[in-house]
C-alpha cells in the first residue's frame, strides 16, 4: 500500500493511539500524523477513555479508528476495548500485539476485534491494515438504506426494528414513554397523530395519560431531535417529519 492511496482515504479521518512505550508511540504519531486529519495521543486506557470521551463530547462523534496496545500500565488494552465497544459497537479498533499477548487475544476476538499489528511494527503492514480499516469508516452507514431505518436529519436516525435512536452513529438514551412515543409518531409517520391517537396507543400498554402529560413526553422527545423532526399542529396533535 502506497503512502497516497492511503492518504486519499484517511486524510479525513480522526484516529487515538494509544501506546505506553515512548518512543514508538512518538514515531507512529509522526507517521500517523502526516495521513490523518486528527491524531490523539496516550500512554494507557484511563488517559485514552479520557481523550476518547473529551473527543466525543466537543466533535458529537467518537475517534474514526483506535490503535491500541495491549499490555500498559494503569489500564491494559484489552479492557480499553471493552469500554470503547461498549460505548460504540461499530468502532474500529486495530491492536498492537507481542508474541507474549497470546493470552489476551480470544478475548479481543471476541469482542469483535479482528486486525492485529505484531511487534516490531512494519510500514507496509501498518499501512495495509489502516488502509483496511479505514474503508470500513462509513459502511456502516449504508443499513440507512434500509426501510427500517428513519432518517430524521442532523444525523439522528431511528432504528424501527430495534426501537432506538441513534445521533452519530451513538444511542441516544430514551425513557419507555419516549420510545412508545417514537414508535407511534414513525407507524404515523408524516399524518397528524391527535392527542387521542397518543392517549389509546398508551393505554394499550397498560399507560393513562392526560393532555398535560402528552405536552411534557413530546416537549422533553423534542429535545433529542432535530428542530423540525416533530410538527405542532394546532388544534389537531402532531406530525413526525422525517428527512427521507
Amino acid at each position: 500500500m502506497d503512502y497516497k492511496t492511503l492518504f486519499s482515504q484517511t486524510k479525513d479521518l480522526s484516529l487515538l493511539l494509544v501506546e505506553d512505550y515512548e518512543p514508538l508511540r512518538n514515531d507512529m504519531a509522526e507517521v500517523l500524523g502526516d495521513l490523518f486529519k486528527t491524531v490523539a495521543v496516550a500512554s494507557n486506557g484511563v488517559e485514552a477513555l479520557g481523550l476518547y470521551d473529551e473527543y466525543h463530547k466537543k466533535n458529537e462523534v467518537t475517534f474514526d479508528i483506535v490503535v491500541s496496545d495491549i499490555v500498559m500500565p494503569v489500564m491494559n488494552g484489552v479492557d480499553l476495548c471493552e469500554i470503547l465497544k461498549e460505548r460504540n459497537a461499530d468502532q474500529q479498533i486495530v491492536v498492537l500485539s507481542a508474541h507474549t499477548d497470546t493470552e489476551y487475544l480470544l478475548r479481543l476476538i471476541n469482542l469483535g476485534i479482528a486486525q492485529f499489528l505484531n511487534k516490531p511494527i512494519q510500514q507496509e503492514r501498518l499501512f495495509d491494515t489502516l488502509f483496511f480499516v479505514s474503508g470500513n469508516i462509513g459502511k456502516e452507514e449504508s443499513v440507512l438504506t434500509d426501510i427500517s431505518i428513519v432518517d430524521l436529519g442532523e444525523n439522528i436516525f431511528w432504528d424501527k426494528k430495534k426501537d432506538v435512536l441513534m445521533r452519530n452513529r451513538l444511542p441516544t438514551t430514551l425513557t419507555k414513554h419516549e420510545i412508545l412515543l417514537m414508535q407511534l409518531f414513525v407507524e404515523k409517520s408524516e399524518e397528524v397523530c391527535t392527542s387521542d391517537d397518543i392517549m389509546n396507543y398508551f393505554y394499550l400498554e397498560g399507560i393513562e395519560l392526560n393532555e398535560k402529560n402528552i405536552r411534557n413526553m413530546v416537549f422533553k422527545l423534542r429535545k433529542k431531535l432535530p428542530d423540525s423532526a416533530i410538527n405542532s399542529i394546532y388544534g389537531f396533535g402532531y406530525k413526525l417529519i422525517p428527512a427521507n
